[in-house]
């Protein structure tokens, strides 16, 4: 790498990092402003009544770090493209203002040479984002899923489990799930045959699902599967009841084999929560086809998986097709280009998402992750054909 690569490497990613911060700064402080008093009523809860002003304040002060600052990392994982041509557009036009351009041209570099310090940024920036999907993200998940009403807490939030069917058929009702704790309460289970008619019942006090490794393995179809050890588990047999002659014949159980594991619960519950895990815990639930295929769970799971790497092509591309508008041999007027660089990055990024979270007809989710890819590359191709150097 050339003296000349270190520099503009150096303000490329300088200007980055100061985009980064005050844009992440500025949407926490609309953030904060508008939910204070939801700050103000958590801390009034987590206090006791006697405490000063100062510890108030402090508590204040460590509530609003803790709510917005997991969004820093989610931050990165959407912006981290558009602020990386941001940097490029603030360090080329810094150096237009200088004259640098003109004396690197002077001395024989080509335009084509002066861009790839800035590809090779946009490059390393997305596999930051790569480590930041695969470590941070999946740890903080359950921080990003809270709302303004649950300031302070550490774990998602309980809700509900509404008759969610598992690889088997069986169908899955809660009027309470932890999924912190991976646990469910008062649960109800239905078995079902193959063309959906009960055969048995099953309900207990509580349900504590056990991970599949070390417990119960693979069925036959070979899918990993694990269990839900319960507590109070009681089964009543409606087959056995139908041949009794309406005698209810109740017994006791403890374990029960399923693949719908608490992971499946809350990407099912928050669509959100699925652009949040790493590409391990991506294929833990893919093996588990028939618990993760309700509501198109498993295209999108695949859409975001494929993702990850069509994105980092994507933010090559959108930068090679945005340094044509500052990169030029004379003088230019930086505001016409800024103009013109928002014009074509942003309708490209915009649209390479869409492409990438949308599901489209005929085509698989792998498949349509990498269309913007295809479209962007003779489009990038065909510009640079026409810089003059």
């Amino acid at each position: 790498m050339t003296l000349i690569d270190r520099y503009i490497l150096g303000r490329f990613f300088s200007n980055f990092l100061l985009l980064f911060l005050l844009l992440f700064l500025f949407a926490a402080t609309i953030d904060i402003v508008l939910a204070l008093d939801d700050f103000l009523e958590a801390a009034r809860r987590t206090m006791p009544e006697d405490a000063g002003a100062v510890r108030r304040a402090g508590m204040l002060v460590r509530l609003i770090a803790d709510f917005e600052g997991p969004r820093l990392f989610q931050f990165y994982q959407y912006l981290h493209g558009m602020l990386a041509i941001g940097a490029a557009a603030f360090t080329l036009a810094r150096m237009h203002r200088a004259r640098e351009l003109v004396a690197l041209l002077s001395a024989g570099v080509s335009m084509q040479r002066i861009a790839m310090p800035f590809v090779i940024g946009v490059f390393l920036l997305s596999l930051v984002q790569l480590v930041n999907q695969e470590v941070m993200l999946p740890r903080v998940a359950p921080l990003l899923l809270r709302g303004h009403g649950e300031i302070g807490r550490r774990e998602v939030r309980d809700f509900p489990v509404s008759f969610s069917r598992d690889g088997r058929q069986s169908l899955f009702q809660s009027p309470s799930f932890r999924a912190d704790e991976g646990v469910m309460l008062s649960p109800t289970i239905i078995e079902r045959d193959g063309r959906g008619r009960t055969l048995r019942r099953i309900s207990a006090d509580r349900a504590r699902w056990e991970e599949p490794p070390a417990v119960a393995g693979a069925d036959a179809a070979g899918t990993v599967v694990g269990r839900w050890r319960l507590e109070g588990g009681e089964a009543v047999s409606l087959v056995a009841l139908r041949e009794s002659g309406g005698e209810v014949i109740r017994a006791s159980i403890d374990v029960y084999e399923s693949d719908l594991s608490p992971r499946v619960l809350v990407v099912r519950r928050f669509r959100s929560f699925a652009g949040m895990l790493s590409l391990r815990q991506i294929a833990e639930i893919l093996r588990t086809p028939g618990a993760a295929g309700q509501q198109g769970v498993l295209a999108a799971l695949e859409r975001h998986r494929a993702s990850r790497f069509s994105a980092v092509i994507v933010n090559m591309l959108v930068m090679w097709l945005a340094l044509p508008t500052f990169l030029r041999r004379e003088p230019a007027d930086l505001l016409a280009a800024s103009i013109r660089c928002a014009a074509i990055t942003i309708p490209a990024l915009t649209g390479s998402a869409l492409f990438m979270t949308m599901s489209l007809p005929g085509i698989p989710p792998a498949v349509g992750t990498f269309l913007p890819v295809a479209i962007l590359m003779p489009v990038v191709l065909a510009q640079w054909t026409m810089v003059r150097t």
